[in-house]
């Protein structure tokens, strides 16, 4: 099966732009959702109930999203305890139904048994992440099917995610995950996805100090090119907006920026706001996005994201701030990438 998995990490413009997704785009979008603490957390508790709230707030459950929520992020600052922790208040809250546990190949033991757990109690299946290093060095698939086995899942009900993370050589990591996928695909997983992210961090990111649209090309679609034509079931995935890893330490008064997927590369548009803290300079941009040619064919009806882009160019309402532009760029980038994957399989089919 054919999906299209993003991974994203669980602040709120990530999850307020899933939230509006159109049932056509959701149908084919398979979130896996990083919980994440913010620098004031004290414990995993905190950051869990910050999640939930969104989760709530934005009606996730409701709209029958398909979500693999990974914990594993909050071991970092709480300790693999405090991983454990997380999944037993996400379990607890959202109940049976609600989403997919992620493994990791090189859990421990103990790790795997909350693991189990979560997955008796959701009755949803499990998404097994596999990471670059370990992907790329898989010789046979028994370590994965013991992964499984510890957890008491089938490979049925388990979407395999290969995490390429960022890459910036598209050949090295077209090659890399070609030997494992020759032994993996014969294994009935849901679906077998290869994932990888082509954004760099954000600290390398120029600031230029006058109106500026910039470039930056989106080697995931290359990589995706050279997968589907040897494996044409193999899924797609990206890392939304981002660059893969830790998001960065929020910034609370961000120029008017957007990064906006066009094609093979995302259209950077960033707005300096000069001596002043406002952001009107985020209608002046959105007027240059809808007189572009990045902008799409079908407009506002492309996504929720481009209705609220086209708002901010008519200067309707105010013009928001960093929530709201990451939410519009993530949706727009949802959208754009489903339809990608549409336009695909028409011209593959016979």
């Amino acid at each position: 099966m054919t999906v299209y998995v993003v991974i994203i990490n669980s602040r709120r413009p990530n999850l307020l732009a899933l939230s509006h997704m159109s049932e056509q785009v959701s149908d084919s979008v398979r979130p896996l959702i990083e919980i994440v603490a913010r620098a004031e957390d004290e414990s995993p508790k905190v950051s869990v109930h910050r999640v939930l709230s969104e989760i709530h707030r934005n009606r996730l459950l409701d709209k029958g999203i398909d979500f693999a929520l990974d914990t594993r992020p909050l071991a970092g600052r709480f300790g693999p305890s405090g991983a454990h922790e997380a999944l037993r208040f996400l379990v607890a809250d959202l109940g049976v139904g609600s989403f997919r546990p992620v493994i990791h190949t090189n859990e421990a033991p103990e790790d795997l048994e909350e693991v189990r757990r979560a997955a008796e109690k959701l009755h949803t299946g499990a998404c097994l992440r596999v990471p670059r290093p370990f992907a790329f060095n898989l010789s046979d698939s028994r370590v994965l099917l013991e992964q499984l086995e510890a957890v008491g899942e089938t490979v049925e009900r388990t979407d395999l995610v290969l995490d390429c993370g960022y890459f910036t050589s598209i050949s090295e990591t077209s090659t890399g995950v070609a030997g494992p996928l020759h032994h993996l695909l014969d294994i009935a997983w849901q679906s077998v996805a290869v994932v990888g992210g082509s954004f760099p961090p954000t600290d390398t990111l120029v600031k230029p100090a006058t109106p500026k649209v910039s470039h930056i090309p989106r080697r995931e679609t290359d990589l995706r090119r050279q997968i589907s034509q040897q494996w044409s079931d193999v899924s797609y995935g990206d890392y939304g907006v981002d660059h893969p890893g830790p998001p960065p330490a929020d910034d609370k008064w961000p120029a008017p920026n957007l990064r906006y997927t066009v094609g093979r590369h995302w259209s950077l548009y960033y707005w300096p706001k000069g001596t002043s803290r406002g952001n009107k300079g985020f209608f002046e941009l959105c007027k240059r996005l809808v007189g572009s040619s990045d902008w799409p064919g079908d407009g506002v009806r492309f996504s929720w994201g481009d209705e609220q882009i086209a708002r901010a160019a008519r200067e309707e309402g105010g013009p928001g701030g960093s929530t709201e532009w990451k939410a519009y760029a993530l949706s727009h980038h949802l959208a754009a990438v489903v339809s990608m994957l549409r336009k695909e399989a028409t011209c593959r089919a016979p």
